[in-house]
């Protein structure tokens, strides 16, 4: 059974220790020391808001550290969790590795060889590490690791790049690209229900992480059949409602007594969580357009061209600033503050009003993941850094 180990960590990272502390060599900076995170899951928790309005606001800062990958390391994505960040990936061999990293300078603590590529970023929970991975051309899986790195069980996946899973109150949720979805008790993979899509020529394709509340398991399907959203109890999978409509492809919000869905087509829509009645859309002015965020009684949404803040309650434009965001990232909202992948790097700006507060140069279009005092991201495709704000 694989382990951790600090031996294969400090032999096998090669390259991959190079440190710059930048914030100790600015003479305009003296950056704060990056304290503890909880970006967990996709969109930070089961309901995928992209918010933690918890911690303080990203102000203007600098790096204070980086570490530099070996390139023959392949990373898919990272978590944080309290004081750790937990990385996953692939070897250019083809298997896989999740990696420790301390979230105060970045070193490298411990790591675990896996067979198989890691292909999303890991999902955390307070007990358990779940690895999404590519078992071969047709297969995927879900493999579940105690924090100590011992692999406690497997669950297969039809396809080979299933969607992360989303974790709730020690079940884990999923779906799968040929339209499996499932509820799996996280102590040792139980299966508690699952409920299959799609007819025997076209299975229903599950494209994305599922979103979670108290009562049920929003699922975006898309087959010959079946297609559209649909509520399922979280208790058994039954069908609660459904609305019919065009593919959804990125992560559902669930926010209120709302659940908030990017259409692949311009419209960013609100329904109610208990009858999927729709309560209103709003239109953007570009085709693609990101999940949505929410934080403070705003929903923050990108398209190409434009960031806007929209009104929760009635989805009316509050304010848009003009950046060239990636659609394809969604927005984090961290304390008061938005940071949103654009064009030129990573843009901040104001939850409340959409005013540009700070910007970056680089980005590499990678998730970011706020903690307290700042965030970690990647700059580039080959470094790993932690950016927190100045001292005062």
């Amino acid at each position: 059974m694989p382990s951790f180990s600090r031996r294969v960590a400090l032999t096998g990272i090669g390259s991959g220790l190079v440190v710059v502390c930048a914030g100790c060599l600015s003479t305009t900076c003296q950056t704060r020391q990056p304290e503890t995170g909880d970006w967990t899951q996709i969109g930070n928790d089961p309901q995928h808001t992209g918010a933690d309005t918890s911690i303080t606001g990203v102000t203007e800062g600098d790096t204070h550290w980086e570490r530099t990958y070996n390139p023959a390391f392949d990373p898919a994505g990272f978590a944080v969790l309290d004081d750790r960040i937990i990385i996953g990936g692939r070897h250019q061999t083809e298997s896989g590795f999740l990696r420790l990293r301390s979230l105060a300078d970045g070193e490298l603590l411990e790591t675990v060889e896996i067979s198989t590529p890691v292909t999303a970023r890991p999902v955390l929970s307070k007990d358990s590490i779940v690895a999404t991975c590519r078992t071969d051309d047709r297969q995927g899986s879900y493999r579940v690791y105690d924090h100590r790195g011992e692999e406690q069980w497997t669950y297969e996946l039809d396809g080979s790049f299933p969607a992360p899973p989303t974790i709730s109150q020690s079940t884990i949720y999923g779906g799968d690209p040929e339209g499996t979805v499932f509820a799996l008790r996280e102590a040792d993979g139980e299966i508690l229900w699952e409920r299959s899509f799609g007819d025997e020529q076209e299975g229903g394709s599950v494209s994305a992480p599922v979103t979670v509340d108290e009562t049920s398991v929003y699922v975006p399907v898309w087959s010959s059949a079946e297609r559209g959203i649909y509520a399922l109890s979280r208790e058994n999978g039954s069908t609660r409602w459904k609305i019919e409509g065009p593919r959804i492809q990125s992560v559902m919000v669930r926010m209120g007594d709302l659940l908030l869905v990017s259409y692949p087509s311009y419209d960013l829509a609100a329904f109610d969580v208990d009858s999927g009645e729709r309560r209103w859309s709003q239109s953007l002015d570009e085709r693609r357009i990101s999940p949505p965020a929410v934080g403070h009684g705003t929903v923050v949404i990108s398209d190409e061209a434009t960031l806007y803040g929209c009104d929760i309650a009635t989805g009316e434009r509050q304010w848009s600033l003009g950046c060239n965001p990636d659609p394809n990232s969604q927005p984090v909202i961290a304390g008061d503050v938005v940071v949103v992948q654009c064009e030129s790097g990573l843009v901040g700006c104001s939850v409340s009003g959409g005013e540009r507060l700070w910007s970056l140069d680089h980005g590499s279009n990678a998730p970011v993941v706020p903690v307290q005092n700042g965030f970690v991201y990647h700059p580039e495709t080959t470094k790993f850094s932690a950016f927190t704000i100045c001292q005062r």
